[in-house]
């Protein structure tokens, strides 16, 4: 029996259409157990190369990159997404083995999760043992029934979005009746506002994988008419500026606990879970009642660590006023320093009804009751927070409706104007600096496949400029997108290209005879078929293309001096460029090297044929021929313009590059793999040996060894001149 068959197992999804929960554990039905890793610091994740069939480019992988990074940065957590990049993990679908944790597209329906009609747009199958602790987790999204995307394209679904909710279930946790919290569980094309964690999640991961000691409040839910505990009321913590800050679910007989505070005030009240959430939307083991309506309770104060005590909080009768349906586009953005317009669906909503928002500094204006129907104006301070808050409607018998974190206070928008250069290297480099207005400290920016984090490979120089260094990425136009903590984002459609821009490393040797023939090098990168190569704008009619890192050129004849202009243009125009000198002399040439082996030890004499050598003229051992650097230089005798002797340094075994460097006037030639170290032998001494039969003398096996003999002897005078390097095409 597989390990798998020995788990018991839930899915967790967030759908169109359904409910949700507060700060709320995945929990065992059987044994009421709270999910959770056992080693939290290492949670792999691996992200599907797969993609999604919607995306013709691979920048689902930001996406999810910045929905892993949400969790990630959440201070005083133990609980760490490691992403496993490995391209052989990240090729796999088998998402239902326990050895790999896949985020994936699942394009068919192969999970059968997602048969047609179905309304989930992403769901998380978690595998748990009975004790609670997590085994496995994946995070697959619905691609059979529905688009997705990362540029804001209509009727899709944003992945950032729907990812940043999906992890929270594989790390653990449950739906959230937070409005507008990541955990909520309605998704609409139309909303990016789950991308970033509310205090919510944050204060989940403090309570289940803390670093350090936190604040807890504790207390009973009771009804006010005669003291009877309350099970699964949705109590919430507000702090000292009404922002929504902390919530938990009352368990059974009425018990709660708000978990993972810091030092602060806190107003605590009870809300059913009835509009827009429902208990039937948890993942199962809680007992929920909604006969009550919402109720303020206490304000306690917390120190930075321990448990403070509530007492009872007590609620009020049921009552019909409700505010906020599941068909409410929620979270409510509204901007700081702007007026917004909004409605929300309800019961009981007539002109006797008031409508405030929890911080008391964002005025909330109405417009008109419908009795089913609010329509209302928000406007907040310029400055203020980021965050969430409460709207409250009470009516004129005093009964009150709470939607838990309806508001979602941000920044505008950044906007993204322009960038200094439209163009950079595919291989990176490119220094790129983005203007535009509203950027806010902690933005990234995503550019292809690569997202650049303020403080980490970007600067927000101030709140209109942000700097990087491009990465490597692949070939292609793209967007500039500007995402600020909120996670709202500013994008210049197709504004940067990485491009295949030539680069130039080096070129050996820089300088060439005037007569043309000069046998050349150009390392660098990003060359291509068809790249022109000019000296002083003569093109060079010999060109090779060896790799995208290097060129073979025979130089045409030129005039005396320089150094010229050496230009690399690649078919699309983009150009590199380097110098070259011609001298007036003839270059040095080599006809044959002997011997061409010899002793690792060095010290025998090289003699090298050829012509135009001088006193100038260096030989360097293992040297490298393609840019001339390094080697080991040898003594060198100069006999006649056609012969020298060198003197082989000392050099491990095995076949290196010669190059003659003509010291004076900078001329050279290169040889490659010319001169051969061999390991020297020792004869005499002892050691173990081995007894072997004696065999016959046969005279014709010892003739038949002669003939390698003999080829071996020849070779060391042609190895040299075989192997010397040509490059004319």
């Amino acid at each position: 029996m597989s390990r798998r068959s020995l788990l018991i197992g839930v899915a967790v999804a967030v759908a169109l259409l359904g409910a949700a929960l507060a700060h709320v554990r995945l929990i065992s039905s059987s044994t009421g157990s709270g999910l959770k890793w056992s080693s939290p610091g290492h949670v792999s994740i691996t992200i599907s190369s797969l993609g999604s069939d919607d995306l013709a480019d691979a920048s689902h992988v930001a996406a999810l990159r910045n929905a892993i990074a949400a969790w990630n940065e959440v201070a005083n957590s133990k609980a760490k997404l490691v992403e496993d990049t490995d391209p052989d993990e990240m090729a796999r679908s088998d998402w239902e083995s326990n050895g790999v944790h896949l985020i994936l597209f699942d394009e068919d329906d192969d999970s059968g999760y997602f048969p047609p009609g179905s309304g989930t747009v992403a769901i998380t199958p978690v595998w748990f043992q009975s004790d609670g602790e997590i085994v496995d987790a994946d995070v697959l999204f619905n691609g059979f029934g529905f688009n997705f995307t990362t540029d804001g394209q209509g009727g899709a679904f944003d992945i950032q979005d729907v990812a940043t909710h999906e992890l929270g279930h594989l790390l653990g946790f449950d739906h959230t009746g937070w409005a507008g919290a990541s955990m909520y569980p309605y998704v609409s094309p139309a909303v990016i506002e789950h991308r970033s964690l509310s205090e919510d999640e944050v204060h989940a991961l403090h309570h289940v994988y803390p670093i350090g000691g936190f604040a807890s409040i504790t207390g009973t839910v009771r009804r006010a008419s005669d003291s009877t505990r309350v099970a699964g009321a949705h109590v919430v913590a507000r702090d000292a500026n009404g922002r929504t800050a902390a919530a938990a679910l009352a368990t059974s007989n009425g018990d709660f606990t708000l978990r993972g505070l810091t030092a602060g005030d806190w107003t605590l009240y009870a809300t059913p879970l009835d509009y827009p959430v429902s208990f039937v939307n948890l993942s199962g083991g809680q007992t929920v009642q909604t006969d009550f309506q919402s109720t303020l309770g206490p304000t306690i104060t917390t120190g930075p660590s321990g448990t403070s005590d509530a007492g009872d909080l007590l609620v009020g009768a049921n009552t019909s006023l409700s505010l906020g349906r599941n068909n409410d586009r929620l979270p409510l953005r509204v901007i700081s320093g702007q007026t917004t317009s909004f409605f929300l669906r309800g019961s009981g909503l007539d002109a006797m009804c008031a409508l405030a928002a929890s911080d008391p500094t964002i005025d909330v204006d109405v417009v008109s009751w419908m009795n089913a129907l609010v329509a209302f104006d928000v406007t907040v301070p310029a400055g203020a927070a980021r965050g969430h808050a409460d709207l409250t409607v009470v009516n004129w018998f005093g009964d009150v409706s709470i939607l838990t974190g309806a508001l979602e206070i941000t920044p505008p928008s950044p906007v993204v104007d322009s960038v200094s250069t439209p163009e950079g290297s595919d291989l990176g480099g490119t220094t790129l600096s983005i203007d535009g207005s509203n950027f806010e400290p902690g933005a990234r920016v995503v550019l292809g496949e690569h997202t650049y984090v303020d403080g980490v490979d970007a600067t927000v120089v101030d709140d209109s400029t942000i700097t990087l260094t491009t990465q490597a990425t692949v070939l292609g136009t793209y967007d500039v997108v500007v995402i600020d903590p909120s996670g709202e984002e500013g994008r210049l459609d197709d504004a940067f290209e990485f491009a295949a821009i030539p680069q130039i490393s080096t070129v050996f040797p820089t300088v060439g005879s005037e007569l043309g023939g000069t046998e050349l090098v150009i390392s660098g990168a990003s060359f291509v078929a068809g790249t022109a190569v000019r000296i002083d704008g003569v093109t060079q009619s010999s060109v090779t293309l060896e790799s995208s890192t290097r060129l073979r050129v025979v130089t045409e004849p030129g005039s005396a001096g320089g150094p010229y202009l050496l230009e690399v243009e690649n078919p699309d125009g983009d150009v590199a460029t380097s110098l070259f000198t011609y001298a007036s002399t003839p270059d040095p040439d080599v006809v044959g090297v002997a011997p061409a082996i010899g002793a690792t030890s060095g010290g025998n004499e090289v003699t090298i044929s050829g012509s135009n050598f001088t006193v100038d003229t260096q030989v360097l051992f293992d040297a490298d021929a393609t840019t001339g650097a390094g080697g080991t230089a040898a003594v060198v005798t100069l006999i006649d313009a056609s012969t020298l002797i060198a003197r082989a340094p000392a050099h491990a075994a095995g076949d290196v590059d010669l190059v003659l460097l003509d010291a004076g006037t900078g001329q050279a030639v290169a040889l490659e793999q010319a001169y051969t170290y061999r390991a020297e032998t020792s004869s005499g001494g002892g050691g173990c040996a081995t007894v072997r039969p004696h065999a016959p003398f046969d005279p014709r096996r010892a003739a038949e060894g002669l003939l390698p003999l003999a080829l071996a002897a020849l070779a060391l005078a042609t190895h040299a001149v075989r192997s010397r390097r040509r490059f004319a095409s």
